[in-house]
């Protein structure tokens, strides 16, 4: 092995480099099978593999990838006639199942998994500390604080991507409809109160008295929210997204709390959210301005809105 220069600074380049080397061996025994199957299919495959049957959310949480990492895996297995979707009981979820092809390309690869696990135990054996039990305890590190927290917290890094939020303009419709579609399309369905806002962010809210305001991240959209008017000093935060590249710069919360400045500035006397529970990052960061649970509201236009919030400022 080449002298190690990167230590703690370079830990990701490293567990990368591990993982293509692991990741080119697997490939290597799977087409000297005879198998068609690369290792980015098996973070949806073996989980399905051991419980027929779930949905994407349910595949990301076993998985630890995002939920839009996982969506494109499926939809690439899908086109491979590897797995096939069917609508959950609700009619909002989506279920992924193996198809005939799928299951049996499974049996061929229970031998090779068995071998595979059989290889990495004695890999395992071998070495003084046990990886597996680092890498748990990594992760944990993660889920208590982000490197980008850490990173933050020592106040040294000079900021070089100031984030603008400017009010709605016609130029902006199509990074309106886009950003929005990109997460809805990732999580749920599009639905019609949907399509109705999106195609006509002029007719459905601002001509009603609501707002919409963009975030610019160097001069680019990549973050749009709506302050919905529905009269007597009653306002909702809306169509809240910000493009996936773009996470990580706190535009999200951005967004929200200049939805609640303008809120203040025009009065209003109720504030609310609809969202779902499957978001629990956003609904996060709700709660830390201050929104709180309610009961859920009559006569919701969104099938998928199971948890109202109540801006309690």
């Amino acid at each position: 092995m080449n002298e190690e220069v990167f230590l703690d600074l370079g830990i990701g380049t490293r567990l990368k480099r591990m993982y293509e080397r692991l990741a080119t061996d697997a490939e290597r025994t799977y087409a000297e099978s005879g198998l068609e199957f690369r290792v980015r299919y098996f973070p949806v495959i073996y989980p399905l593999s051991l419980d027929d049957g779930q949905t994407i959310a349910d595949l990301a949480q076993k998985s630890g990838l995002t939920h839009s990492a996982v969506s494109q895996i499926v939809k690439q297995l899908v086109s491979l006639d590897l797995v096939r979707m069917k609508t959950g009981m609700d009619a909002r979820s989506r279920i992924i199942l193996l198809s005939t092809a799928g299951k049996e390309l499974v049996s061929r690869l229970r031998p090779i998994w068995d071998d595979l696990e059989r290889a990495v135990g004695i890999m395992r054996s071998e070495c003084e500390a046990d990886i597996l039990q680092a890498l748990e305890e990594m992760e944990q590190a993660l889920d208590r604080k982000s490197l980008y927290q850490r990173i933050e917290e020592m106040g040294s890094r000079k900021k070089t991507r100031p984030v603008e939020i400017v009010p709605f303009h016609v130029d902006y419709a199509d990074a309106w409809y886009d950003i929005n579609r990109e997460w809805l399309e990732t999580w749920f369905e599009m639905e019609d109160e949907d399509l109705r806002n999106l195609r006509d962010p002029e007719g459905q809210v601002l001509a009603k008295g609501g707002e919409i305001y963009i975030a610019l991240l160097d001069g680019k959209p990549v973050g749009v929210v709506a302050l919905k008017h529905h009269g007597d000093g009653e306002f909702e935060v809306s169509k809240m997204g910000v493009t996936e590249q773009a996470r990580g710069h706190g535009i999200g919360e951005r967004l929200l709390a200049h939805a609640i400045d303008r809120y203040k500035a025009r009065g209003g006397r109720h504030l609310f959210l609809e969202t779902n529970r499957i978001l629990t990052a956003a609904i996060s960061l709700y709660e830390k301005y201050r929104f709180r649970e309610a009961p859920l509201r009559d006569g919701s236009p969104y099938a998928r809105a199971d948890h109202h919030m109540i801006y309690s400022g």
